[in-house]
C-alpha cells in the first residue's frame, strides 16, 4: 500500500498565500489595464508597456512616471520619481529580514521581486497569528504580478478609442493613485504645514522649471520641513 507524501511546510503556506490572493488577480488586472491604456495613449508600444509593468512592478510609481510623460521623458526626474515613491520597500524589506532571517538570501531576492504592498501586509498579518513563512509571500505575491501584467498586457492591446471611458480613466490614473495614498500619509494637524509647503513649491515648480519636476521639488520642501520638525515617518 502506496502511503501519500504529506505536503511539505513550504508548499503549505505557498498554496495558502496564492489562495489567499487569487482576488488581486482581479483588482489588479482591472487596474492594469487602465495602465495598459495610458502607455497606449503616451504612445508606447505594447513591448514597452510590458517592459514598464515587469521591471517597475510598482502601480505607484509607474502612474507617477505617466504623468511626468513627455516627449522626450525627463528620464532623470521619472528615475527620482520612482525611487522616492518606492523608497518605502526598504522600510519593508528590513522588516521583512529581521522576520526571515533564516532564509537564504538566494532564496529570498527572488522572492522580494514580485514584493507588493498588500503581500507584505499579508506576509506580515500571517506572522502574527503564528504562521511565518517566507513561501507564504511568494505564494500571495504570484496571483498581484499575474493581474498587473496581464492587465497590462490586456488594456494595450485593447481597441479602445481616444475619448472612450478607459481613455479618460487612463488620463485620470496618475491622478487617482495619487489621491489614493493620500490618506495613508495624514498625520493629523501636523501634516498641514509641509503639505501646505510641497504644494506651494510644487506649483511654483511648476510655472518655472515646468511640471516635471513640480511634484519631486514640491514633495522634496514638503519632506524637509517634516524632517526639520522631527515628525515621525
Amino acid at each position: 500500500m502506496r502511503i501519500p507524501r504529506a505536503a511539505s511546510p513550504a508548499s503549505i503556506a505557498f498554496r495558502r498565500g496564492f489562495v489567499a490572493a487569487l482576488p488581486f488577480i482581479v483588482s489588479n488586472g482591472l487596474a492594469g489595464i487602465v495602465m495598459g491604456v495610458a502607455y497606449r495613449g503616451v504612445g508606447l508600444d505594447a513591448l514597452g508597456a510590458l517592459a514598464f509593468s515587469v521591471v517597475v512592478y510598482s502601480a505607484t510609481a509607474q502612474a507617477v512616471t505617466l504623468g511626468l510623460w513627455a516627449a522626450p521623458p525627463p528620464l532623470a526626474a521619472m528615475a527620482l520619481a520612482c525611487v522616492a515613491t518606492n523608497a518605502r520597500y526598504l522600510v519593508m524589506g528590513a522588516h521583512l529580514r529581521q522576520l526571515f532571517a533564516e532564509v537564504p538570501r538566494r532564496v529570498m531576492v527572488p522572492i522580494l521581486l514580485l514584493l507588493a504592498d498588500a503581500s507584505w501586509l499579508m506576509t506580515v498579518a500571517e506572522a502574527e497569528r503564528g504562521r511565518r513563512h517566507a513561501a507564504y509571500l511568494l505564494g500571495a505575491g504570484i496571483p498581484m504580478a499575474i493581474g498587473w501584467v496581464g492587465g497590462t498586457a490586456l488594456g494595450h492591446a485593447l481597441p479602445v478609442t481616444p475619448r472612450g471611458p478607459l481613455a479618460v480613466a487612463a488620463a485620470f490614473l496618475p491622478l487617482a493613485f495619487i489621491v489614493a495614498l493620500l490618506p495613508t500619509q495624514w498625520r493629523g494637524r501636523r501634516s498641514l504645514l509641509p503639505w501646505t509647503v510641497a504644494a506651494a513649491v510644487a506649483i511654483g515648480v511648476a510655472a518655472t522649471l515646468g511640471p516635471s519636476w513640480a511634484m519631486l521639488i514640491g514633495g522634496a520642501a514638503g519632506t524637509a520641513i517634516s524632517a526639520l520638525r522631527g515628525d515621525d515617518a
